[in-house]
């Protein structure tokens, strides 16, 4: 089989989708599909049956072989969620259901962390515990279900827990196990932390380099995933990583924006600075190469889209307008699992005030769409505090860049050009782009993108709209910030 003719399967287990794609030695991609698997409806978490995303790979995969010859499969690499913990036993079989990052349990078990234990995590890692890290789930399953634990053979990412059904093997690499904040500066396990937290050691798979090579596919997977039996398949890295991996890095004038489920927000960290990290503004987070890079997760992005489409329907994503009306009062706070960067907040919600008799479902759209965008242009300007040169434009990638209003109110907003990467599933394209790597062949795939610019005419409009947002957020996380006061006894029961 000739180079050419050969193929790297990436594979990205989204939040609520799986995406699956064909990458050719030029780094062209061949073919694309996906299938959907959202996650469990439960009322006091965010979690999913991890059978469902190997059910949901497969529907994937399969239909890739549905137009292209997946015998010429000749590497495979990975990605996923980050901060998913998959308990599972020694038939590599889930014991519970796996908890995904907008879960807000654990947040109680990570405030009462010892001072010298939060402290040791943020000069390793650079980050301060909160409730987007694996450790939290972890340190809930730990504190509330110790069987759990006692039962469990591994701890799994959602993309380690989809290579381990793909090759019997279990490891993991430095952009998923960062998020256990476990971990010694040069990148392995740190023993005394982890016996520090409470948790066992034997949890903690190997640490290894996301292109090095973990197993082969085993003759079960073969027959399920229609891919040819003794294929290699890389270690991978988290969805973030593997998203920078796919874009081909990010310089240090830009700042790079995934709009999916969560929109997240990624810049190169000037070594000379740490501003932003010690007050737990941003996360720190390595990428494929070893190099950090900060991360700002919103949490909700497209996940209040999802569920605006739900509750307004889809058409009214489409037609959602670009243009600000700045009197009208519409304010909509998307915090559906929290606030994410910069305050992670879990206890936030979501809300939507300001509603008239005038208000249009696409309004109510803008309005999701805009305050994403504020959020962002505050976290740019925090960023901006410590850099002797402001960033230069904002490279946009994932899903939510269809929706046509976004980039537009982003770069408004922003009064920053925004390049929007025509590839979507860039996560994918890294994956395989690490599968080809493992098999020692490097792939860097072309970057198409289209600029939208700033509209200075709107300027004025969008800060008034801006200033209302943030009136309106800090009032309400504060108010959702009250410690509870029961209501008093009844005099019955009093008596």
């Amino acid at each position: 089989m000739s180079a050419t003719t050969a193929l790297s399967l990436g594979i990205d287990l989204g939040t609520t989708s799986t995406k699956a794609l064909l990458l050719d030695a030029e780094g062209t991609v061949v073919a694309v599909a996906s299938a959907h698997h959202g996650i469990d409806p439960v009322s006091d978490g965010v979690q999913v049956d991890p059978a469902v995303w190997i059910a949901s790979a497969r529907r994937a995969v399969a239909e890739l072989g549905a137009s292209i010859d997946l015998g010429r499969v000749s590497a495979i690499g990975l990605s996923g969620n980050m901060s998913a913990v998959v308990l599972v036993d020694g038939a590599l079989d889930p014991v519970v259901p796996a908890l995904l990052l907008a879960d807000r349990r654990g947040a109680d078990e990570l405030r009462a962390l010892d001072d010298d234990i939060t402290a040791r995590m943020l000069r390793q890692s650079g980050n301060l515990p909160s409730a987007v890290f694996s450790l939290s789930s972890l340190l809930w399953w730990q504190s509330r279900y110790p069987e759990t634990l006692a039962h469990a053979r591994a701890y799994l990412s959602a993309k380690d827990y989809l290579r381990a059904t793909l090759t019997g093997d279990i490891a993991t690499d430095l952009t998923d196990a960062w998020n256990a904040l476990l971990l010694r500066p040069d990148g392995q396990w740190d023993d005394d932390l982890i016996a520090a937290v409470g948790l066992p050691r034997h949890l903690f798979p190997a640490v290894l380099s996301s292109s090095s090579t973990a197993g082969t596919v085993h003759e079960g997977a073969a027959a399920a995933f229609g891919v040819p039996l003794g294929v290699p398949v890389a270690i991978g890295a988290g969805d973030v990583a593997a998203t920078l991996e796919g874009l081909g890095g990010i310089d240090g004038d830009e700042v790079a924006v995934a709009l999916g489920t969560s929109a997240v927000m990624m810049a190169a960290i000037d070594p000379a600075s740490g501003s932003g990290f010690a007050d737990g503004a941003f996360t720190q987070h390595p990428a494929v190469d070893g190099t950090r890079f900060a991360l700002a997760s919103l949490l909700t992005g497209g996940l209040a889209l999802n569920w605006l489409r739900a509750t307004v329907g889809a058409t009214a994503i489409a037609q959602a307008p670009s243009d600000p009306d700045p009197d009208d009062p519409l304010c909509f706070l998307p915090y559906l699992a929290g606030t994410g960067s910069p305050d992670f907040d879990e206890r936030a919600t979501g809300a939507l005030i300001g509603l008239t008799p005038t208000t249009s479902a696409p309004r109510m759209v803008s309005a999701a769409l805009e305050a994403i965008a504020f959020d962002l242009a505050d976290l740019i300007d925090r960023l901006e505090r410590d850099r002797a040169t402001p960033y230069r434009h904002i490279t946009a990638c994932g899903g939510g860049t269809n929706v046509a209003a976004w980039p537009q109110i982003i770069a408004d907003v922003t009064g920053l050009p925004v390049r929007v990467v025509a590839q979507a599933d860039l996560a994918a394209v890294g994956a395989a782009q690490l599968g080809w790597a493992a098999v020692g062949h490097r792939v860097h795939s072309p970057r198409a993108e289209h600029a939208v610019l700033p509209r200075p005419a709107f300027a004025d409009a969008w800060r008034r709209r801006r200033d209302r947002f943030r009136i309106v957020r800090r009032s309400l996380l504060e108010l959702e910030r009250q410690p509870h006061t029961p209501d008093p006894p009844s005099q019955k029961a009093a008596s």
